[in-house]
């Protein structure tokens, strides 16, 4: 029985040591200052602690390479300006230039494309005229056409060959039925259809 209650106060007397090693619980929450830290330091160590001072001369020496660094850092942030302005410049102005040119192209696209929905439109509508013998309505729309696309064969041809039944039905637009057909036979010398509209108006038109 005593044994027993020897050990228990050995423990006891145990806990409190490494409880009185243990630093105060409020350090755990709260920062040490360095006044704090300097006092424990000093307690601890048996001493204080020793600062050397420098010379004005390493003082002014440490200041010169602080100052040559900031101004080292200061070069080297300008030439980082100089060269990312520019990059940063031009990187947007190709997208601008990129985004421009994409909407042009697609601007474009849908003006060729309107263009020529129009100019069916303007083909179908003049042969449609051309078979009901309305002659003058069927020019009037191959007209549009052209407007369009001067250059485009289908539609000089058929105005043309409108021409032709004008000049044989109505007596009218000979001389410029005549004029059109030269200038295609011009173009298309072999082209047998075109030499036919000009039989016509080298009959008719006499």
């Amino acid at each position: 029985m005593l044994g027993g209650f020897g050990s228990i106060n050995h423990m006891i007397v145990t806990l409190r040591n490494n409880k009185k090693l243990m630093p105060n619980r409020r350090s755990y929450f709260k920062p040490s200052s360095y006044q704090v830290i300097k006092a424990e330091y000093n307690k601890a160590a048996g001493a204080t602690f020793n600062f050397k001072k420098a010379t004005p001369a390493q003082l002014k020496k440490i200041r010169a390479c602080i100052i040559q660094k900031r101004k080292r850092e200061a070069r080297n942030f300008v030439i980082i300006i100089c060269v990312a302005i520019p990059l940063i410049g031009f990187g947007i102005f190709k997208t601008f230039q990129s985004f421009s040119f994409s909407t042009q192209k697609t601007d474009e696209q849908s003006i060729k494309a309107k263009n020529e929905e129009q100019y069916m439109f303007y083909i179908k509508d003049g042969d449609s005229w051309l078979l009901k013998q309305h002659y003058f309505n069927a020019v009037f729309q191959y007209k549009k056409a052209l407007q369009l696309f001067p250059s485009d064969f289908e539609a000089n041809y058929r105005l043309a060959l409108a021409y032709s039944y004008r000049c044989q039905y109505d007596f009218e637009d000979c001389g410029i039925g005549m004029k059109l057909t030269q200038k295609l036979e011009d173009q298309f010398p072999s082209n047998q259809n075109i030499k036919k509209i000009k039989s016509v108006f080298v009959h008719w038109g006499e």
